[in-house]
């Protein structure tokens, strides 16, 4: 009785079930390719990276960077760049900023090719900020205006 049901499936749906079993193995290689695509980035030494990094977020975003504490690679939820106790300088000078973390959020490209960094947003987490009074206007027109860049 097992014998003819046997051979009934693997008759009639032999070719169904062999694309459908060969699936699996392309779904179990494209899931570790990403995973590793995503993993490795944290073997990286960061200090060596830092000018590029640091140039780019001066360049795009106005925040020149004095010291700073740590950089450590994220890779999930999404992957970024954590920068721990970091003291800048924002809008040339005029503002300063004390960061307990900053997180750079590089696109996927620029995990692995730091000649061509390019940053899609940053968060600044547990900040302070000192400027003079006078300048608040020209800080809240930077910060939240829609041309700029995206900043958290």
């Amino acid at each position: 009785m097992i014998n003819k049901i046997y051979k009934i499936i693997n008759n009639k749906f032999s070719r169904f079930f062999k694309f459908i079993f060969s699936l699996r193995y392309l779904f179990a290689i494209f899931f570790v390719a990403i995973v590793l695509f995503l993993t490795i980035p944290k073997l990286f030494d960061y200090k060596k990276k830092q000018l590029v990094i640091f140039s780019n977020l001066s360049n795009s975003y106005g925040i020149d960077i004095e010291k700073i504490g740590s950089i450590k690679f994220k890779s999930f939820p999404t992957p970024h760049l954590q920068i721990d106790n970091l003291t800048a300088n924002y809008l040339s000078g005029e503002t300063k900023l004390q960061v307990k973390k900053l997180l750079v959020f590089p696109k996927l490209i620029s995990i692995y090719n730091y000649d061509n960094f390019q940053v899609r947003k940053i968060k600044l987490l547990n900040s302070l900020i000192k400027t003079d009074i006078k300048k608040i206007n020209l800080l809240s027109k930077k910060i939240f205006d829609t041309d700029q860049k995206n900043i958290f």
